[in-house]
Parts: structure tokens; sequence; C-alpha cells
């Protein structure tokens, strides 16, 4: 299945068109999903940096389609928990979100993501545990 495609034909949640989700690549061999996201100026915070929920809301709408992709389009997932490490600030501008699938179970699956500002520094680096469904 050309995952590129399986993605173009999905109607993206309101929340993916908000943070401006945009597929940006997959790797097969390494089950990783890039995508890019639009860090806008209303998603910062009073220091001028973009709130740290919003980061968290762009790498898990990254590590949900990374096991849709992973799984050929015939899985979804919820989050179970995210853990987020802040490593940097994040300006307003682009984003860059990878995500990788690390294991798939019968129901559980485990992912990891790193989230990169305009300057391609590491800024977030994330883990998570999702209850796997059949779609």
């Amino acid at each position: 299945m050309d995952i590129e495609q399986l993605f173009a034909r999905m109607d993206p949640p309101p929340v993916a068109e908000l943070l401006g989700w945009e597929f940006a690549g997959w790797d097969p061999e390494r089950q990783e999903i890039s995508v890019r996201f639009d860090g806008k100026p209303m998603f910062c915070n009073h220091g001028g940096v973009i709130q740290g929920g919003i980061l968290t809301a762009m790498v898990d709408d990254t590590m949900g389609p990374a096991v849709l992709a992973a799984s050929g389009g015939t899985r979804m997932c919820q989050s179970i928990d995210i853990h987020s490490h802040f490593l940097r600030p994040v300006l307003p501008g682009p984003v860059l979100v990878r995500a990788r699938v690390i294991r798939l179970g019968q129901r559980i699956g485990f992912i990891e993501a790193e989230l990169f500002d305009a300057g391609d520094r590491l800024c977030l680096k994330a883990s998570s545990s999702a209850n796997l469904a059949a779609l």
C-alpha cells in the first residue's frame, strides 16, 4: 500500500488542520513517519514560545499516523500515555516531527517521536504506549 495515498484519501481531523498537519514521508525500514506542522504565533505562551501542550499534540498527531502506516492502514491507536521531554523552546515557524513504531502487539503499541524546530534542532523527545484497534 502506498502510504502517501493512504493519508491523501483520509479526511484529516479538525485538530490536524489546526496544527497544519502535512505528510512529509514514510520510511518502511525504520517504521518511521515524518510530518510537518505550522507552528503558528497563536500557539505561543506569554514567553513567545510554542506552548508545550501544543508541541505534545503535534507529537501525538504523528505517533497515531505512524501506527496507521506501520500496519498498512489496518490499525489505529488511542494513546494510553505520552511522555514528553522538552529539550529546548520552539519559536513560531515550521516544525517537523518524526515518529517510529517500536513494537505493535495484539492490543498495545509502543511509539517514539522527536520534534525539530525550523533550525533542525531537536527540541522534544517523546514516547507513548497506545491501545490498538482495527479500522
